[in-house]
């Protein structure tokens, strides 16, 4: 078994199709159904069902699931130990996010005659930590509810990291131009529960966990509607340019969504339940590239509350 027999498998498994695979992957959807085929015969199991609707997993496949992508961690953890031998490497894990990961380009533009190297790395809070804790990434961008806040600094006391808040907000909900309500200029609390979301990956500190917790006055949350379920970049971006379907954010959005058609509408009068901060090693100093990244991101919270 080899690591791209994995990484060809979990590409499948989280797009739900070969030829989606194949673009990640950026090879040829022969090439992917070759690859798992051989995987297959290896282990002597079927992993997908294939059908004219397309493929899913078996129940051997989803054993496997877990496993791999275990296995795949701890190989970009490998990866990413013998990258910093070789040279300076900057790293932030964070969630799926165009303002953090510009400011990450931004990053690039300013050390780009040095010899670093920039990742940045996509996950839950738990992922995000994890990557901290285990010096896969100098910090982690999180942002959780802050019911949750003594429950996550106990967590982060056993992971040896840090919490430092940055900024308290509330949240927005993300609609493309077949959403009947794309033209309004906000959203009422009490009007989230006709709403049809996208959900993430399962995280306990998901901002979706608790929102029904928040009341507005005489307004209590039930729960959302959740009608898609993914942890896929491309179906949550082309759910929401091509349906109905909505999908929650923090209130600190990139106004880069609107020239694909997605516009971010503000919840009136929602309590700012959620704080955003960021994790460290716990009594370690920052790198200067570190330091400046939060120090960007620190002016880009301040000017967009300005605007507000």
């Amino acid at each position: 078994m080899e690591i791209k027999q994995l990484e060809y498998f979990v590409a499948t498994a989280d797009h739900g199709s070969l030829n989606k695979a194949a673009e990640q992957l950026y090879t040829s959807q022969p090439n992917v159904s070759k690859v798992i085929a051989n995987l297959e015969k290896e282990l002597g199991v079927m992993l997908f069902e294939r059908n004219s609707r397309g493929i899913k997993m078996t129940e051997q496949g989803k054993m496997l699931y877990g496993y791999a992508l275990s296995i795949l961690k701890n190989s970009n953890m490998i990866r990413s130990l013998m990258q910093k031998k070789t040279g300076s490497y900057f790293s932030v894990s964070g969630y799926q996010s165009s303002i953090l990961t510009r400011l990450m380009a931004d990053m690039y533009e300013t050390y780009k005659e040095k010899e670093i190297k920039f990742g940045y790395r996509e996950g839950t809070v738990e992922e995000i930590t994890d990557d901290v804790s285990e010096h896969v990434s100098e910090i982690g961008i999180v942002y959780l509810a802050q019911s949750q806040l003594q429950c996550f600094r106990h967590i982060m006391w056993h992971k040896k990291l840090e919490f430092h808040p940055l900024e308290d907000c509330g949240i927005c909900i993300y609609m493309g131009s077949r959403h009947p309500w794309y033209d309004r200029d906000f959203l009422e609390f009490c009007e989230l529960k006709e709403l049809k979301f996208i959900e993430g990956t399962e995280d306990f500190f998901a901002m979706e966990h608790h929102i029904e917790r928040i009341s507005i006055g005489a307004v209590q949350m039930e729960n959302l509607n959740n009608a898609v379920c993914t942890n896929s970049d491309y179906l949550i971006n082309n759910m929401l340019k091509h349906t109905d379907v909505c999908c929650m954010g923090i209130d600190f959005v990139s106004g880069e969504y609107e020239s694909q058609g997605i516009k971010a509408l503000k919840v009136k009068d929602c309590e700012k339940f959620l704080t955003l901060g960021y994790v460290k090693q716990k009594k370690k100093e920052l790198s200067e590239e570190a330091r400046l990244y939060i120090k960007e991101l620190k002016k880009r919270l301040a000017a967009y509350n300005d605007l507000l």
